[in-house]
């Protein structure tokens, strides 16, 4: 299915509360000519699929940063973001969707784009709780990966799929670290064949 990018884009902008930056970008091999020296260092590597999705996503970051430094790799494989911003990158085979912030009200942020074809049986029951299993599965799977990664960058721990409850109330929905006790909050939508869903976490 083909995927628009600007339209994307502007859906990712609506979910997004002010002072949060989104963006989408389609991935290809173009945008390897724009990789910096350090940057093709960190995925020489791997297979093309990779370095495409890569050099795509670095330049997506770049668009919505305003700035043309190298964008490293830190230790979780999250890109290492300048100083005083915080945000997340994410992508399928076709796209790659970022969100950066400098607001210092913002802790963190989780982002993530999947496509909207139904899972297997199999994958659906690793992701989907007992109590989920109206749910779509790719949607869901969706919705936590935008938790975890907002979770994770806030310094939080691994999480089992089965450890984050999901509800869900219109284009908002909760997800709830049940070990913890944490609940993250976010927004989704479906277009273009694909779900994107945005966490923001604040500072308390």
């Amino acid at each position: 299915m083909r995927v628009d990018p600007v339209e994307l884009a502007v859906v990712l902008a609506a979910l997004a509360p002010p002072g949060i930056v989104t963006g989408a970008r389609l991935i290809t091999a173009v945008d390897l000519d724009g990789l910096r020296v350090e940057e093709r260092a960190a995925v020489a590597n791997a297979v093309p699929g990779r370095r495409h999705e890569f050099a795509s996503g670095r330049t997506l970051l770049r668009e919505l940063l305003g700035t043309s430094e190298a964008i490293l790799v830190g230790p979780t494989r999250a890109p290492l973001l300048p100083p005083g911003v915080v945000g997340s990158l994410a992508h399928d085979e076709l796209v790659a969707v970022a969100a950066v912030s400098r607001d210092p009200s913002v802790k963190s942020l989780g982002i993530d784009v999947e496509p909207t074809d139904p899972l297997a049986a199999e994958i659906a029951r690793v992701i989907l709780r007992d109590d989920e299993r109206e749910m779509d599965a790719h949607l869901a799977f969706a919705l936590k990966e935008a938790a975890y990664k907002a979770w994770s960058t806030g310094g939080g721990r691994m999480l089992d799929h089965h450890e984050v409850r999901l509800s869900v109330d219109g284009s908002w929905f909760t997800a709830t670290v049940l070990p913890d006790q944490r609940q993250l909050r976010g927004r989704f939508a479906t277009v273009a064949g694909r779900h994107v869903a945005l966490v923001v976490v604040a500072w308390c």
